[in-house]
């Protein structure tokens, strides 16, 4: 299940627990309902269903295979590196495959303003505690010979040649050494790689162009077997583009997957899933026109995107085992890969490789619209959830809020804390007529409860003259429900829960929260080291409970609710963004304030005080007044 998918989960089976908790046992429906409500809560529960794959194609040759016996030929090429230094990235190619060793991120540059790009870093540190650089490029993937660039065409002598063979490189000046090329903004570098195997009868010509100030690079293929064209081949994005500094992928990091843009959809291809599905493992070929495709992990992703839309996209995965940091044990993992169709006659391919960041996505998108003539939008590649029809609409504008908030403050952290406390205000309102609506749902609990103890006495009676003083218990019933309903008081606050998920969504899109500190918390879009936050949380969640109005006026309810929806939630956000945190703490201390001042102003003379288990079951019957009948 997705990050998104398993937090939303979290939200919605804790605002059940709250109205189905209120419902069942205040106001207890009659036995006709529970059938209703079980066959709800079953459909809630489903799954979407996972279309089937197409059948694969014929067998392709994977990069890290045995090689297939072909004709020797001496290989007379030397082996050499081009190291590709610019302000943004720096990129190590390797003559051998002709392929992509190392691709470090330096800085996010933000379109949006004229400010110098920020210094990002990987996630994880060395020895000194110090950051590593943001390594993209899985050295595993590059032990079992998969990199980014790497060649396939299906033939497997042809696939053998392509990624074992050293290419000539055209563009650089020196022969047989390495070569270290620095890019100052404004200049850009092409490199061609060239290849001719008189064995295989390969002639094929690799140019990549790259550009100091942008993420997008160039990539054409020219590609002939016998001198005849190749029609199409596949380039290998991947494998497990991501941060490689993640030592361990938790509730809230999401493993590297393959992403894909086809027709109106945007299908993601799982790494395990694919690896461990019982027909065709470690392979899936995805149906249909590809507008983009590549892979990616929470912030960052390697994609291309094709001059036209073509058809042929394959996801490959391999299983291998991670050593755990000060454990004998070994973490199972997966490498994924995408195998996407390019034309071979020399047609420009864009490469972008950098943050899976809106506005920096919205920017490329129109920058390569204008090279491949026709809408490309790679904000795709940003994981909105299944509810992403809600979320996005509102992500987007809280996420510019917060960005300007931030430019006055100078913090995120304080400028999440504003926003809070502005859409807090905003729902004020919404507060109030919620605690209006509890309180009254109170007041009635008592005589709701008796009317269902008659009730119940009557119908076990089975006598034919009950049934008019039943019917009459019945409306009265329906009468009190209609006036104490406590869904008045739950509803008007579900308008809130949209807010919570865009706000999950916008901080955990956005590259601006990552490695922004606040106080102790050294990263806002990831947990906090101390767990302060989570607990902290949790208790006030339990204060605000307390004195918050329920319908229910039994105190064992109130105290079960008061801790249980709280230990629930702890349990479910612990290791949740600690900008996330921040925004339930100050929302629940804003809450308490707002409480405070309704339950003041909302006091009457007539608040019954919460009646002990002793006083309601020996409380006298009152005569029931005629119900009046519409």
């Amino acid at each position: 299940m997705q990050n998104s998918q398993r937090f939303i989960l979290a939200i919605v089976l804790s605002l059940a627990i709250l109205i189905g908790w209120n419902i069942l046992f205040p106001i207890k429906n009659q036995p006709t309902n529970n059938s209703n409500a079980n066959a709800n809560a079953n459909a809630n529960t489903g799954q979407a269903a996972t279309s089937t794959p197409t059948p694969a194609p014929q067998a392709t040759a994977s990069p890290g295979q045995p090689a297939p016996t072909v004709p020797a030929a001496p290989d007379n090429t030397p082996q050499r590196t081009v190291n590709i230094k610019t302000p943004l990235y720096d990129v190590k190619l390797d003559s051998l495959g002709a392929k992509v060793t190392s691709w470090i991120i330096k800085k996010n540059k933000d379109p949006q303003t004229d400010e110098p790009a920020r210094d990002i870093f990987s996630a994880g540190i060395d020895q000194n505690k110090q950051h590593l650089p943001l390594e993209l490029i899985s050295q595993e993937g590059l032990k079992q010979n998969q990199a980014p660039l790497l060649l396939i065409t299906g033939d497997q002598n042809l696939d053998a040649a392509l990624a074992n063979k050293n290419y000539k490189i055209n563009g650089v000046a020196s022969e047989g050494a390495d070569v270290n090329i620095n890019l100052n903004p404004g200049q850009t570098q092409s490199l061609e790689f060239v290849m001719r195997d008189e064995a295989t009868g390969l002639d094929v010509s690799k140019t990549i162009s790259f550009n100091a100030d942008r993420y997008t690079s160039e990539v054409k293929v020219n590609l002939k077997h016998n001198a005849q064209p190749v029609p199409q081949a596949k380039l290998l994005i991947g494998p497990s583009i991501g941060d490689q500094g993640i030592t361990h992928f938790t509730f809230y990091s999401v493993a590297p997957e393959g992403i894909a843009a086809v027709g109106e959809e945007v299908p993601r291809g799982y790494a395990q899933t694919i690896n461990d599905r019982t027909e065709n493992p470690g392979k899936e070929v995805v149906g249909g026109q590809i507008d983009w495709a590549g892979v990616g992990d929470t912030y960052f992703a390697m994609v291309v995107v094709p001059p036209k839309k073509m058809e042929g996209l394959e996801y490959r995965t391999a299983k291998y085992e991670q050593p755990i940091a000060n454990s004998p044990n070994k973490e199972a993992r997966y490498l994924i890969s995408a195998l996407v169709p390019v034309p071979t006659d020399g047609a420009s391919v864009i490469l972008y490789t950098g943050a899976k960041d809106h506005y920096l996505l919205t920017s490329t998108s129109q920058e390569i619209s204008g090279i491949v003539n026709r809408q490309v939008d790679l904000e795709g590649l940003i994981d909105y959830g299944f509810l992403g029809s809600i979320s996005r609409p509102l992500a987007i504008p809280i996420l510019w809020s917060i960005k300007h908030l931030r430019d006055l403050t100078g913090s995120y952290g304080i400028a999440i804390i504003l926003f809070t406390i502005f859409i807090y205000s905003l729902f004020f309102p919404l507060k109030w007529r919620s605690s209006k609506a509890m309180k009254k749902a109170q007041k009635l609990a008592p005589r709701m409860k008796e009317i269902q103890e008659k009730i119940k006495s009557l119908q076990g009676k089975n006598a034919k003259g009950n049934e008019a003083q039943l019917k009459e218990l019945q409306l009265e019933q329906l009468r009190l429900m209609k006036e104490g309903n406590p869904l008045g008081g739950c509803l008007p606050l579900l308008i809130q829960m949209p807010f919570l998920f865009a706000l999950y969504r916008a901080i955990t899109i956005s590259l601006d929260f990552r490695q922004a500190s606040f106080l102790w918390l050294p990263d806002l879009s990831a947990g906090d080291p101390y767990h302060i936050m989570e607990i902290a949380m949790a208790g006030s969640m339990m204060v605000l409970q307390l004195i918050t109005p329920a319908p229910s006026a039994d105190p064992l309810q109130r105290k079960m609710m008061a801790v249980g929806m709280p230990l629930l939630m702890l349990y479910m956000l612990w290791g949740a963004p600690s900008g996330l945190l921040v925004y339930w703490l100050v929302g629940n201390l804003v809450g308490f304030g707002q409480q405070f001042v309704i339950n003041r102003l909302t006091k009457s003379s007539d608040d019954p005080e919460p009646p002990s288990e002793k006083k309601v079951e020996t409380h006298p019957t009152k005569k029931l007044r005629p119900a009046r009948v519409s």
